[in-house]
């Protein structure tokens, strides 16, 4: 069996494709990149502890951001042995009258 053109078509559409999408958009080498992402990353960091030194300089709090309320927790109740077992019987007897 032969496949005919559509191995042509599907290259043809596979570089459309490629082509539209714009491939790798950032530039230079693989090297460059990583290096240019490591001093970001060191710069981020160096951004973050200072950031955190300043809040401990100013007694530990931070302005920034407000107090999160803290979640109201339900109290559960203790049920014992005996109301689970008696959770669905009535208490009065049925009588059987015919």
């Amino acid at each position: 069996m032969s496949r005919g053109d559509q191995r042509e078509r599907d290259r043809a559409k596979r570089q459309a494709k490629e082509a539209g999408s714009g491939g790798d958009k950032r530039e230079g080498s693989k090297a460059q990149r990583n290096l240019e992402d490591a001093e970001k990353l060191r710069a981020k960091l160096a951004a973050k502890e200072a950031k955190k030194a300043e809040e401990a300089a100013n007694g530990g709090v931070a302005q920034s951001k407000a107090p999160v309320p803290k979640k109201k927790k339900n109290a559960k109740k203790t049920e014992n042995v005996d109301d689970l077992l008696s959770a669905g019987l009535s208490t009065k007897k049925k009588s059987n009258k015919n």
